[in-house]
């Protein structure tokens, strides 16, 4: 229902079945028992009428807002649905049907058949389609299905009587499918072909619709279709035609290189043909869908007797093709007379499939903007295959994914076309052309055709050229070939929001990045964000890489340059701050409630106003996979001068970097936030993660001086948790060093301090420390109490990570006094709490001193095997200093056991580790290790 082009458009499917209902008795009053009927049946529910009530208004404002106020009214009888003789298409139709019966009794064939055609373009679609009926509704359905019924076979006999045989035999083709039961419609379709001389035809007929009556009912057809039937055999045989061979594929392509595995998968699909063979092979622009697709055709042409047939459908351009004029090329190609040619989509569609039935036809559809595109130019029968190339994924077909070249074949490609000898001469430059082309084989084949038109030109010139990303694209043509042109195509196919998503998210210096994060970007919901990035990844503007997104080289270039043309310089600025400042609300949100080593002053930025409950619910996962996404965003943000965001996300990160080792990243990103902060609390913080950096590394000196500098910051600018923290670090290094005194100083400062914040996990973390000191001291009974009021502060704040803190200590304490049972207790409850708080280095450590423990006790398998269990704590890719020193101390286990070449691998990769590391400390002591034992690694 529509009004000056506004369509009504019900909201539910009860709301549409109450509009179909008062259209169907329109101008009539429908009461409300009358309605529920139509809408429930016999089991409508409790809240039926005031339900009705409610769709009844929706009803009313649905209609004025589209211009038709006061058509809905209620009185006494019931509701009434005020609609003009000439607006309702039921009337229209029956209206016209009774004019064109009685043209054609008044033997006026041809125009009963103009009649039809008007009355068919009213009687749209699926009576009442998605809409759910009941009652006495479905029962006036039924009589207009009926009434639609008899219609059809009416126009028939209109079309058979101007003798319009071809048209009708194809649109009956498709009824007889529709209404299988409808005899009517075989008996004139039977009628069509004989008339038209098609004997064979129609005696399949015969024996299609007796098989189906069988079948479905266990009779036999009508007389009139035996009748028919006996006549049919009576007549003569028509003369056969030589069916037309179509032979359309363009020539194969030159210099096709790689592909081996997509080319055999397609070979295997269009050779071992099933019903209705679909083959398609997707990819992103320039990625070479036609040159395989072409060459494919090729090797398998020769099995499909009856010819290719190739069109090229346009989906990337402006105007994709319309299936029914391609359908009309088609059967022309096939040998169908243009003037046999039927008018409408359908029946093109259902002549075609007639065309192919006994014929083996491979179809090539180039560049298919949808399966909605493909759908009617497929075969009916499986002696044909089609082949099809598209930016998006088609959904029913056998797809062949096609990606860029690998690194040899790209190489290999430019050598194909630019000259071998050329490209072996200069194999590093050849290498660099062919990484700035993304190996894209369509940016390829620019580059190498330049190269070949210019033999003058060395390799590394042209890598030079290619080297500036402002200036790529521009590179990347000659003739009428194009980069920027065809990676265009994709994007001016997509809507305003989809291209501006596009633009802004190639702004982004970040190796991949989630979908969420276009919810920060364009200001949308993450829902519909998630969206707008898949549906750009289902014409491959964007690649799916583990669950998130990524671009290709040459599409994040065609991306800036669209956004530096379209979308304004504060406009850019600004979508770029609000997308860091989302992935730092996020970073912070995350690492907030997860365990950290060391303490550090918390940050509280401005919140994103995303949902965050799907995207944390793991926390320390979420920052790992963000990881280097996150890391791209402080060094981008600090080269567009957002310095405070840069600084503020790179101490965020200090937690993942702490509890994953990421010693590298941690190292980096602070020293870039460090040389460009300028707020004094930035300086101090960074300081501080720097000098928890330094502690981890052993580099003891380094990190005094960092914690010194955060000291004097944090004292100078009145910050007295984070002066606490500073004095924290600087006692737990004199610790380290052996300056007990000094360090029992500055832990009873920073305790003092902490206790005047009112700050008691970091109260509790400096007792630790100073219980740690006291032991050390000799003074067990002052380690005791230490030890004992953090255990006890840990428990009571709920820090599992605490509390494994404390037992660790206070199992070492019960270590120097002896009580080794307490030991083992202290340290299992230790090493629970570590795992649960996903510590695992700590856990290791934990392991580490409950093996020496046993060992001291002489048990040697449960200390190998404790040692055994911290190794497992770690996963393969882990090259954490715990668990280096895991293996170090599995080398003396394995040593005490007499396994010699089992200590010696686990030295050797100790070793390894601890270089890496830069942990010059621990490799000193694991080589002399080596050498005390006799023991030698490869390499040394």
């Amino acid at each position: 229902m529509a009004n000056a082009g506004q369509p009504l458009k019900p909201a539910g499917p009860r709301q549409r079945a109450l509009l179909a209902a008062l259209l169907v008795r329109a101008r009539q009053p429908v009461s409300l028992a009358g309605l529920i009927d139509a809408l429930w049946g016999e089991n409508p529910p409790v809240s039926a009428v005031a339900n009705v009530h409610t769709y009844v208004s929706r009803l009313r404002r649905d209609l004025t807002d589209i211009g038709l106020p006061g058509r809905l009214t209620t009185d006494s009888a019931g509701y009434r649905l005020h609609v003009e003789p000439d607006e309702l298409d039921s009337e229209v139709f029956e209206a016209a049907a009774a004019r064109a019966r009685a043209a054609l009794a008044a033997g006026d064939a041809a125009k009963a058949v103009a009649i039809w055609q008007e009355a068919w373009q009213v009687w749209r679609g699926t009576l009442l389609e998605d809409v759910p009926r009941a009652g006495w509704l479905e029962a006036d359905v039924v009589r207009l299905e009926e009434m639609a019924a008899a219609a059809r076979e009416d126009s028939a006999d209109a079309r058979l009587a101007a003798g319009q045989y071809g048209a009708l035999i194809t649109e009956l083709g498709v009824q007889v499918r529709q209404f299988p039961l409808r005899e009517g419609l075989w008996w004139r379709l039977m009628r069509a072909q004989h008339e038209a001389g098609r004997r064979a035809e129609a005696l399949e007929t015969y024996r299609a619709v007796r098989e189906v009556l069988v079948d479905a009912l266990g009779v036999d057809p009508c007389d009139q279709i035996q009748d028919l039937h006996q006549e049919i055999l009576r007549g003569g045989r028509p003369e056969g035609l030589n069916p037309v061979r179509p032979m359309q594929l363009p020539p194969d392509v030159d210099n096709f290189t790689g592909r081996a595995a997509e080319l055999a998968e397609l070979r295997k699909v269009l050779t071992q043909r099933t019903r209705s063979t679909l083959a398609a092979i997707t990819g992103k622009a320039g990625v070479g869908k036609t040159s395989l697709a072409v060459r494919a055709a090729h090797e398998v042409g020769d099995q499909f007797g009856g010819g290719q047939l190739y069109v090229r459908l346009g989906g990337t351009g402006s105007s994709p093709r319309d299936p029914a004029t391609v359908l009309a090329e088609l059967l022309i190609a096939l040998g169908v007379h243009p003037h046999a040619v039927p008018e409408d989509l359908e029946a093109r569609a259902a002549l075609y499939r007639s065309q192919l039935a006994a014929r083996q036809v491979l179809i090539v559809l180039d560049d298919a903007k949808s399966m909605a595109q493909v759908r009617p130019l497929l075969p009916g029968s499986d002696s044909s295959a089609v082949l099809v190339t598209s930016r998006v994924q088609l959904v029913g077909a056998q797809t062949v994914n096609l990606d860029v070249l690998g690194a040899e074949d790209a190489v290999r490609l430019l050598g194909e076309i630019a000259g071998a000898d050329r490209i072996t001469a200069e194999p590093d430059a050849a290498a660099a052309v062919a990484r700035y082309c993304g190996n894209l084989p369509l940016a390829l084949r620019i580059a190498a055709s330049r190269l070949a038109r210019r033999g003058h030109w060395t390799v590394g010139r042209l890598a030079e050229r290619l080297a500036g990303e402002g200036t790529r694209l521009n590179e990347l043509r000659i003739d009428d070939l194009e980069a920027r042109a065809s990676l265009a195509w994709s994007y001016d196919a997509l809507d305003e929001v989809q291209q501006r998503a596009f633009r802004l998210l190639g702004l982004l210096d970040v190796p991949d990045f989630p979908g969420w994060v276009v919810a920060a970007l364009l200001g949308v919901d993450v829902p519909d964000a998630e969206e707008i990035v898949d549906s750009l990844a289902d014409v491959h503007l964007l690649e799916v890489w583990q669950g998130r997104y990524r671009f290709h080289d040459l599409l994040r270039v065609f991306a800036r340059e669209r956004a530096n043309e379209v979308d304004s310089a504060d406009d850019r600025a600004s979508a770029l701050h609000r997308a860091f400042a989302a992935w730092l609300d996020l970073a912070v949100q995350a690492e907030s409630g997860l365990p950290c080593r060391f303490l550090k002053v918390r940050l509280a930025p401005e919140r994103s106003g995303l949902d965050t409950g799907r995207l944390l619910a793991d926390p320390l996962a979420w920052l790992e996979a963000e990881r280097d996404a996150l890391v791209g965003v402080v060094e981008q943000a600090l080269e567009l001068g957002m310095t405070s965001l840069a600084c503020d996300l790179a101490c965020a990160l200090t937690t993942l970097f702490d509890l994953r080792s990421h010693y590298d990243l941690w190292r980096h990103t602070h020293e870039l936030a460090l040389s460009a902060a300028v707020e004094d609390r930035h300086r101090a913080i960074l300081h501080q993660g720097l000098g928890a950096l330094a502690f981890y590394r052993d580099h003891y000196g380094e990190a005094s001086e960092h914690f010194g500098q955060a000291q004097e910051i944090f004292a100078r600018t009145g910050e007295h948790r984070g002066h606490a923290y500073a004095n924290l670090g600087l006692g737990s290094v004199h610790l380290f060093h052996g300056r007990l005194d000094e360090a029992a100083v500055r832990l009873e400062r920073s305790r003092e301090t902490f206790g005047c914040c009112q700050d008691e996990s970091g109260e509790a973390f400096a007792l630790q420390a100073l219980g740690i000191v006291h032991r050390n001291q000799g003074r067990l009974d002052d380690a005791a109490r230490c030890l004992g009021k953090a255990l006890e502060i840990f428990r009571r704040l709920g820090s599992r990570y605490g509390q494994a803190c404390a037992l660790f200590s206070i199992g070492l304490h019960h270590k120097a006094r002896g009580d080794l049972s307490q030991t083992e207790q202290a340290l299992l409850d230790a090493i629970e709490l570590f795992r649960a708080a996903s510590c695992p280095r700590d856990e290791a450590l934990a392991l580490h001193v409950l093996a020496a423990s046993y060992a001291e006790q002489g048990d040697a398998g449960k200390a190998s095997e404790m040692m055994s269990r911290s190794l497992t704590v770690f996963s393969p890719e882990d090259e954490s200093a715990g668990k280096a020193a895991t293996l170090y101390s599995l080398g003396w286990v394995a040593h005490r056991n007499q396994r010699p070449d089992e200590a010696a691998a686990c030295f050797e990769q100790a070793l390894r580790l601890f270089q890496r590391l830069d942990m010059q400390v621990h490799v000193s002591r694991t080589v002399n290790a080596l050498q005390q034992l006799g023991l030698t690694v490869q390499g040394r």
